[in-house]
């Protein structure tokens, strides 16, 4: 029984818990098909081998819900129907899928279940999404206008995709202070966009521009529709030879912490298997998971191979970032580095680019939340970025 992260106990009498939205994505190995609840649950599963069932308890479906999955384009081998005594079952077909993995998920609480069919068929078509104008609102989908470069050099070819941390409901990491990381992280890419605007001809866009709530899913997502809308797909010879010639970086900025409040400091990371406990514990808060003793949901990112060339990619682009950002900030403050890291975060597994993540300082150290409450160090920031992304790009 897999209980999530901070689910009621299954005695306790409580409000029954709603399905309030069923949605689905098809990735390149698997379909994931994720329910968005409204509180915790308990999840029990049972299976032979016909089938496998996935049963929610105390949880009811909403008409939303009800009608997405009776949808045409619902991905198949999957159904969701309300049992009894309040419960809602999933009910998986094992002789069309090759495997499946189940996950609970908070902040938001959430239910995923990934389908890796048996035979290669036409993946369902994405969910059709009504709301296109409100999500433009949320995010910096268009190209921002772009100044002429103030410098002589110029990556027309580029394509930079800033990736602000946490945001709406969502604030992320928060200071004795109470600084919120959603709060620093957004001011420091929107400096470093007008920082590349300025100095270059790349292309920048921002996961989102305003304190909006986006999940990971939707972080990736974007990022890789702009990515092959700019540099073509990632396989096949029929991608249009200017596009085979573009780069596309992906960078997601945060702010750490640490129970012990001396902490403080610097780090970079691209995708791995955690490089020691403190890494895991980062990328677990990242994902919105908890490290636990027994089979740990975040294990599942590392299950499958990734492509070698993106791991070499995105390692030189951190060791540019690291360098760059230790060498800019050393010349104003002292600064603690530890240097480049690999841990399993979600949107460094799934961004189909060189990706990094960067730590810029713990908010929970009192020195550092100081400074990272001022548009100074948010701008110096930006500045070390700005300078190993040139770094990266000028050794490529």
């Amino acid at each position: 029984m897999l209980l999530a992260k901070k689910g009621t106990s299954p005695g306790r009498t409580a409000a029954p818990r709603t399905v309030t939205k069923v949605r689905h994505h098809a990735h390149r190995q698997y379909t994931r098909v994720v329910l968005d609840l409204t509180g915790r649950v308990v999840v029990k599963e049972t299976k032979n081998e016909r089938k496998a069932m996935i049963s929610l308890a105390h949880v009811q479906l909403s008409k939303r819900a009800q009608q997405r999955i009776k949808g045409k384009n619902f991905p198949r081998a999957i159904s969701i129907t309300p049992g009894g005594a309040g419960t809602v079952h999933i009910i998986l077909d094992l002789q069309a899928l090759r495997r499946y993995r189940v996950l609970t998920l908070d902040d938001p609480d959430r239910v995923a279940v990934d389908l890796f069919y048996a035979i290669q068929t036409r993946p369902a078509k994405p969910e059709t999404r009504t709301n296109k104008p409100a999500k433009t609102v949320q995010r910096n989908d268009a190209p921002v206008r772009q100044s002429s470069p103030s410098t002589s050099t110029a990556h027309a070819d580029v394509l930079i995709i800033i990736d602000p941390g946490h945001g709406g409901r969502d604030p992320g990491t928060t200071g004795r202070k109470g600084t919120k990381e959603k709060t620093i992280v957004l001011r420091i890419s929107k400096y470093l966009r007008d920082l590349i605007h300025k100095r270059h001809k790349a292309k920048v866009l921002l996961t989102r521009t305003k304190d909006v709530f986006l999940d990971l899913e939707e972080r990736v997502k974007f990022a890789n529709t702009k990515k092959r809308e700019w540099c073509g797909k990632d396989m096949g010879s029929n991608v249009d030879a200017r596009k085979k010639s573009r780069t596309c970086l992906f960078i997601s900025i945060h702010v750490n912490s640490h129970p012990q409040r001396s902490i403080q400091g610097l780090e970079i990371y691209h995708f791995g298997k955690a490089s020691d406990p403190q890494a895991l514990e980062v990328a677990a808060r990242e994902n919105g998971m908890k490290v636990e003793s027994d089979t740990p949901p975040w294990q599942f990112i590392i299950t499958d191979s990734l492509n070698d060339h993106k791991i070499q990619k995105s390692q030189a682009f951190a060791k540019a970032a690291n360098a760059k950002l230790i060498t800019t900030l050393r010349k104003h403050y002292k600064i603690k580095n530890h240097g480049v890291k690999t841990a399993p975060f979600y949107v460094l597994r799934f961004t189909n680019m060189p990706s990094i993540l960067a730590e810029v300082g713990f908010i929970s150290n009192s020195t550092e939340e100081k400074r990272l409450m001022t548009k100074v160090f948010q701008k110096k920031l930006a500045e070390g970025i700005y300078r190993g992304i040139e770094a990266y790009l000028k050794a490529q």
